[in-house]
């Protein structure tokens, strides 16, 4: 076993046993260790070029990360600060990008409390494939609704002993003239 206690200069010196650092080991070259390299204090360099796994227990604290490749994590992740994700975030079926949520199957909105629609441009529209059949909007503070296509109909529904029913019909080919199911 070598035991250096100090700075010491070990330039083309091989060694196959364990070697003992009581103090800094400066390497300006390459150096390869075939085992087990086994650091009790901080290890200072200015890059790291790691071509195999990374095994890391306890807590790691990296300023930037730049990763190229996909990430596999086993574990939740938590941020304390943005997320930022420019080309969208995927979540089971569902996408976020931009200003759009889609999802590939149906979509439930559980809320726990009040939920509050809040738009500036006054106009709620409900698509089906992007073809317009309804819309909710504000005019001033009265509360609209609207069919958008021209001469089609808006029909109040319920259900009665099982059997669905339309209770009110307002005919938007005939100026918006009611028709009740019932007096």
């Amino acid at each position: 076993v070598y035991d250096l206690l100090t700075d010491v200069n070990l330039a083309g010196v091989t060694k196959v046993d364990d070697l003992v650092v009581g103090d800094d080991l400066t390497v300006t070259d390459d150096m390869t260790v075939g085992g087990t390299l086994g650091v009790t204090g901080v290890l200072t360099g200015t890059s790291l070029d790691i071509s195999g796994d990374i095994d890391v227990d306890g807590t790691t604290n990296l300023d930037v990360v730049d990763i190229d490749g996909a990430v596999d994590m086993a574990s939740t992740l938590a941020v304390g600060g943005v997320v930022t994700a420019n080309a969208g975030v995927v979540v089971d079926t569902i996408t976020v990008d931009g200003s759009t949520i889609a999802s590939t199957g149906s979509l439930f909105l559980d809320v726990g409390g009040n939920l509050t629609i809040d738009v500036d441009g006054t106009t709620i529209t409900l698509a089906d494939g992007g073809a317009q059949w309804g819309q909710m909007f504000n005019s001033a503070q009265n509360f609209y609704f609207k069919n958008p296509t021209s001469d089609k109909d808006i029909l109040f529904q319920g259900i009665d002993g099982g059997v669905a029913f339309t209770a009110l019909t307002l005919d938007m080919s005939a100026a918006g003239a009611a028709t009740f199911s019932s007096t």
